[in-house]
């Protein structure tokens, strides 16, 4: 019972601390552009490039349309694919990277995980602006939807919870990590992230039915192109929660006191 309690008292410890981990996160990331010529720009120059090229091969390379067509989905698609999968990489390496700052200070171990989550929001929301400035400028912007300010937290929450379940195994097996950097390339492509989730018809369904990371996605990418969510992604992603989290609990009252002797 002790030690359920103190795995709750961790996750607790960890928001408490958000003032620490704000200031330290936005530090970390602005030390990451530092000495650039272009700065921050450079996440919203990798976001373009990657959206226009997508766009023409999956348009006019494919013959799905002109690459116009497909912009829109695109680039939301990428985005929001940065915090609905491709922070697994990072979440994978969290406590290994902040292994001197847990031999020296005694920290709860979700706030190592919602640092790494924080400086992932914030290339979220600087490429978020950005992204709208761009579908303004090609006149392919839509008014988003107020579903996207229910649907990020849900999103968010889960991710905090995936991470820790990660996290923890990667300490300890360091072949994890390795095997989740190409899991999240495969994720990439069997996601519909730069296809439409329409595609996937017939015995290619279960590509989004079953893919709570396309649930997910579609959470916030909907609402970023003026359309509210279906009912089945709340659902998934709101079952989802309440799983991950009592796994990220049961896992942190089993593990949390072995993690530093890992490292």
């Amino acid at each position: 019972m002790e030690a359920i309690q103190a795995a709750f008292r961790d996750l607790i410890d960890g928001f408490r601390l958000a003032p620490l981990w704000l200031t330290l996160g936005w530090e970390q990331t602005a030390a990451r552009f530092r000495r650039t010529v272009l700065g921050p720009f450079w996440l919203t120059a990798n976001l373009l490039a990657m959206a226009f090229a997508l766009s023409f091969v999956f348009g006019v390379v494919f013959g799905n349309g002109h690459w116009r067509d497909n912009f829109a989905l695109i680039i939301t698609g990428i985005l929001c694919w940065q915090i609905a999968g491709s922070y697994l990489t990072d979440a994978s390496n969290t406590f290994i990277a902040a292994g001197d700052l847990m031999n020296t200070m005694k920290l709860p171990l979700t706030f190592h995980v919602l640092l790494m989550m924080y400086k992932n929001v914030i290339n979220f929301l600087a490429q978020l602006i950005a992204m709208w400035i761009v579908l303004l400028v090609l006149r392919l912007g839509a008014l988003p939807d107020i579903s996207f300010l229910l649907a990020l937290p849900i999103v968010l929450i889960n991710s905090i919870f995936l991470s820790i379940i990660i996290a923890m195994p990667a300490t300890r097996f360091r072949d994890v990590y390795q095997s989740v950097g190409f899991s999240v390339q495969i994720l990439f492509f069997i996601t519909p992230i730069f296809w439409p989730p329409s595609q996937a018809a017939g015995n290619r369904a279960p590509l989004v039915t079953l893919n709570p990371f396309a649930h997910l996605l579609e959470l916030i990418r909907q609402p970023l192109l003026g359309n509210t969510p279906k009912l089945v992604h709340w659902e998934w992603g709101i079952g989802l929660m309440f799983l991950l989290g009592a796994t990220a609990v049961t896992m942190l009252t089993l593990y949390r006191k072995r993690i530093v002797f890992w490292l």
